[in-house]
């Protein structure tokens, strides 16, 4: 048997109708959860504050930190998309630029050399998020426990 020209093996679908629909059910956000376009009020409010490493007020920038913290449960999000509620602020050059910078090496060591574990800063930080003012006692407590430890 010869098959002059192929075959659908389907029916055809009308135009359009595989399309996914605007009434799609999307699934439901936990309870606390941040939305998927992230925290754009609370960065802005991060920025205000002063640099956790030289203290430049206000910062300018909202850093995210990456690494992974067991204590805190945090896995490691190199790669990915961060959190907004794992944001400290930093000016661009403590940042980016500096050779010291957080993302010139290590991440881990950059904090460890700071003194400052940031995930217990990140967690009071956002704990106090929509209070400024509470906000920027959060750093400057922090900036003074650092000068403290050995």
């Amino acid at each position: 048997m010869t098959i002059s020209r192929p075959q659908r093996i389907s029916r055809p679908e009308p135009p359009g109708s595989l399309l996914k629909r605007i009434t799609a059910v999307t699934a439901p956000r936990l309870a606390g959860a941040e939305p998927k376009g992230g925290d754009p009020v609370y960065l802005a409010m991060v920025r205000q504050l002063p640099c956790l490493f030289c203290g430049v007020e206000p910062c300018g920038e909202a850093a995210h930190v990456k690494y992974s913290c067991a204590a805190f449960g945090m896995k490691n999000m190199l790669g990915r998309r961060v959190e907004d509620s794992r944001a400290l602020p930093l000016c661009r050059d403590d940042h980016l630029n500096a050779k010291h910078a957080q993302h010139r090496g290590s991440e881990e060591a950059f904090w460890a050399a700071l003194g400052i574990n940031p995930y217990r800063v990140t967690t009071r930080l956002y704990a106090q998020r929509g209070d400024l003012v509470a906000m920027r006692a959060v750093v400057l407590v922090a900036i003074a426990e650092r000068s403290k430890q050995p």
